[in-house]
């Protein structure tokens, strides 16, 4: 007989994976799926063992088992026998092997549960076995071998998913050029590698080291409805040791082949950065020096790019024991993509059982029965979308650095060409649509990509061919999409860019500096881009320096923080306002001592005249209006002090520039003509003094200055921030242009949605690029009921952490949650004044909890101490 088994799955004892992973929910889906053969997964995890023994029975086919009637659930299908369980594992090995720090995952499989407890109590030696289902092990992949070997002559053992950029023993970043090279004096004991999601069996017969291995496939599920999205296909005897044997010979005529994904919908497929929305293929990368073009950090190199680099065969039809292989998209994405809604939606979910139910499993489904059939039971539109996936003739999106790719079988807008959408289950009127092209195996030129590597001696450099002055406009605008486009490519006169979450702020004052240097030919010594934050200042740097290709200062533009360019104004000035170079800067613990040593001030006045010293300085405020003349006198003190010691405070970067430049015309004038271009960042977030540092320096309302930021991410207002000078760019600045990006990156539909409900912004609403996880929002009147709700809300989800609360928590009908940890939540606050609520409420309910904590803003500033006034 013919099946199908899928054999490296998980178990709810591993890290982010589903509760429904039980042995009952894994014969439901593998019946309904139609895979004979189930792998546990996780043997090694004791509360899993344990599970595994009061639920499964053995089978009557040696070295498998079967789920006990007791535990059975109803499918909505006749046709399948019962479902087989193997024992199966994954390891996580993380080690240092010939100087490199090597993450490998392994597979085990294993004939009883005998060879299940020796392994498992040889690793109890080794590492913590108990805290995830796929333990990580600081052992050798060699040793772990071995000490399989040594339980048991009968057990399997197979490097998982061999490309995958993080985790593999081929893979970019932390894998060997060989299998051989991974496993030493036992390779001979390895019999088949498991290709992964990212990759197809044609990839693997590229590579002719791999000829003597069995190429198997497998979902790696972590929900039950994922088993099978690829798995193994048999055909014979159903046992341990026939399967095993099928395996160990990849000429064996018992194991027929694979299904597969479409290796290009795997998340580790081609080359790039997410974050970035940087995607690029083998040779791109290459050409590129491996560089992404937005933040100047390496890409990550995916599955398609490694096999390319260790291919050494280009007719991949040379290879021996090439087995046949099915490249299936889920049903249920299929449905979704004909009806036009969510693969979640309760409609999807009803279509699929009821095409279960008259086709009798998933796999019969896609890969055998007639399309006549599928029409009849379903509609033309399905059969069709069938028929293209079975000639391989779909539409490919690539997936990269971590992100599925999309494949789908109609055109966008293919569908919507109709007037109405028929039921799944009703006739189908009108002609099918138009037929794609296979994407082909290889879509670059591997030729080209092989001399580039040889050249550069297996390093990734850039092609010093190209002439950067001659492509870069093009190509600084390659990556962007329209509105960030229109943004960058604006030239003369006041510009506000308003950027909500995520739509790619940077990255557009990144571009748009570099094209006016490219293409509008600005001189650089003419460009200022200010700032908050050192961090944020270099992240622009370094993307400037990537986007100009070039390392030279000349060539280069002034990226500062408000602080350093204040710092860099006085430092070059400070003689005008009797302070030359090199004074000195002190920061606020220093300000303190000459508040109390110096000034001898009682410790009660030392808090209200840092906060008059630092609302003056903010907000670029005169203290002689001030009312409490004690204040206005110990002001002047303070400040001739700082003189007398040739010192500024850390306010006084912008605040004495402020002076300076008002006090010598001549020298804002200067400064106002070598930067006749300014770009200030985040522009929500500036205090009085900045504005009016702004101000000077850009004037005219004709003055070329861009702001970019969002009212809505206003958050700074207990330092000085206010957010009401975005709000009056135009009418500073009138006649400015103000473009709006409204594509968002970072967060999903339904988080950008209820934002926009919160602050009462429906009209400005952006787009995710999904829909992601549904939220839950909750108002509280104060900041005590909020750590309240969120401290409830945590032991009710968790079932509960003393005997009362587990009580009110059943009550509540929550525990059917129980099964939650710790570990599965975190608390975020958008600032640290919230902290000393929440900590109350967790100590009031027994919630452990940890603290992860920034460094002070001022410790982000440049700064230099006083230390010959103490």
């Amino acid at each position: 007989m013919q099946y199908i088994a899928d054999l490296h799955i998980h178990s709810h004892y591993s890290i982010a994976t589903s509760r429904n992973l039980i042995p009952e929910y894994l014969d439901y889906w593998a019946r309904i799926k139609g895979i004979h053969v189930v792998g546990t997964g996780d043997f090694t995890h004791p509360g899993w063992q344990a599970e595994l023994q009061e639920k499964l029975e053995p089978a009557d086919e040696p070295g498998l088992w079967r789920l006990k009637d007791a535990y059975r659930m109803d499918a909505p299908q006749a046709r399948l026998n019962e479902t087989r369980f193997m024992l199966t594992t994954e390891i996580s090995n993380i080690y240092k092997k010939n100087e490199k720090t090597r993450k490998v995952h392994n597979l085990i499989f294993a004939p009883d549960f005998e060879t299940v407890y020796k392994i498992s109590r040889e690793l109890h030696k080794i590492g913590n076995i108990t805290s995830d289902g796929r333990p990580i092990l600081g052992l050798d992949s060699r040793d772990l071998l071995h000490i399989a070997l040594q339980a048991s002559d009968d057990i399997f053992f197979v490097p998982a998913h061999i490309w995958t950029p993080w985790f593999s023993a081929l893979g970019a970043q932390s894998g060997f050029d060989t299998i051989t090279d991974c496993y030493s004096d036992l390779a001979g004991h390895i019999y088949a590698v498991e290709t992964g999601l990212s990759s197809d069996p044609p990839m693997n017969w590229m590579c002719r080291f791999l000829d003597g291995y069995t190429l198997i496939s497998n979902s790696d599920a972590h929900s039950p409805e994922k088993l099978g999205r690829e798995a193994n296909l048999f055909e014979g005897a159903i046992s341990y040791y026939d399967m095993i044997k099928a395996l160990k010979d990849p000429g064996h005529e018992a194991f027929m082949g694979t299904v597969e994904f479409f290796p290009q919908e795997g998340k580790y497929h081609y080359d790039g950065h997410r974050k970035c929305g940087m995607v690029w293929n083998p040779l791109e990368t290459l050409q590129h020096g491996g560089l992404c073009p937005v933040c100047g950090k390496p890409v990550t190199e995916g599955v398609m790019h490694r096999v390319a680099q260790l291919s050494d065969r280009d007719d991949i039809s040379e290879r021996v024991h090439a087995k046949s292989f099915y490249s299936l998209i889920p049903l249920k994405e299929m449905i979704a993509e004909v009806t036009g809604t969510g693969p979640g939606s309760k409609k999807v979910n009803d279509a699929y059982f009821n095409l279960i139910r008259k086709g009798g499993s998933e796999f019969d489904i896609l890969m055998n029965l007639p399309l006549e059939d599928i029409q009849t039971m379903a509609n033309e539109r399905l059969s069709e979308a069938i028929r293209r996936m079975r000639s391989r003739e779909v539409h490919i999106e690539e997936g990269y650095d971590g992100a599925y790719g999309r494949v789908t079988c109609f055109r966008e807008g293919e569908l919507a060409d109709r007037v109405s959408q028929p039921s799944l289950f009703g006739d189908m009127v009108g002609e099918s649509g138009t037929v794609f092209d296979s994407r082909p195996l290889i879509s670059f030129d591997l030729q080209a990509y092989r001399r580039m590597q040889e050249k550069s001696d297996g390093k990734t450099v850039p092609d010093h061919k190209t002439d950067a002055s001659k492509t870069g406009a093009s190509n600084i605008l390659q990556a962007l999409n329209v509105a960030q486009r229109k943004a960058v490519r604006h030239k003369d006169g006041p510009l506000l860019i308003l950027a909500g979450p995520g739509t790619g702020k940077t990255k557009t004052l990144t571009h748009r500096i570099a094209y006016l240097i490219r293409e509008h030919e600005v001189s650089p010594h003419q460009i200022l881009a200010v700032t908050f934050s050192n961090k944020a200042a270099e992240e622009m740097s370094v993307r400037i320096k990537v986007l100009l290709q070039t390392q030279r200062e000349p060539d280069l533009p002034s990226i500062h923080t408000f602080h350093a360019f204040g710092y860099g104004v006085l430092k070059k000035h400070g003689q005008k306002l009797k302070r030359p170079w090199p004074w000195q800067l002190i920061d606020r613990p220093l300000q303190d001592v000459l508040f109390k040593k110096h000034l001898q001030l009682p410790k009660g006045q030392l808090s209200s005249l840092r906060t008059v010293v630092h609302a003056v300085k903010q907000n670029n405020l005169s203290i002689d209006s001030a009312e409490d003349k004690d204040s206005v006198d110990t002001f002047y003190r303070y400040q001739n002090l700082l003189q007398k010691h040739n010192a500024f405070d850390l306010q006084d970067l912008i605040y004495e520039t402020l002076r300076l430049f008002q006090q010598y015309p001549r020298v804002l004038q200067n400064y106002r003509k070598r930067f006749a271009w300014i770009l200030v960042d985040e522009y929500q977030d500036i205090n009085p003094a900045q504005y009016a540092l702004i101000r000077l320096l850009a004037k005219d309302k004709t003055a070329n200055l861009c702001a970019i930021g969002d009212p809505n991410q206003a958050i700074y207002g207990f330092r000085g921030a206010d957010v009401s000078f975005i709000k009056r760019f135009q009418a500073d600045y009138d006649g400015s242009t103000v473009y709006r990006l409204q594509q968002s990156y970072r967060c999903s539909n339904y988080i950008l949605k209820a934002s926009a409900g919160v602050l009462a912004d429906k009209d400005n609403v952006l787009d995710g690029l999904q829909d992601g996880v549904r939220i839950h929002i909750s108002e509280q009147k104060t900041d005590k009921s909020e750590a309240e709700f969120v401290a409830r809300t945590i032991e009710a989800m968790m079932g509960g952490l003393r005997f009362y609360s587990m009580d009110s928590s059943v009550s509540a009908g929550h525990a059917d949650q129980s099964n939650r940890s710790l570990q599965d939540f975190a608390v975020l606050c958008r600032i640290k004044n919230q902290m000393p609520a929440l900590q109350k409420a967790f100590n009031d309910h027994s919630i452990p909890y940890q603290i992860v904590d920034h460094e002070p803003l001022f410790a982000r500033e440049p700064a230099r101490t006083i230390l010959n006034i103490l």
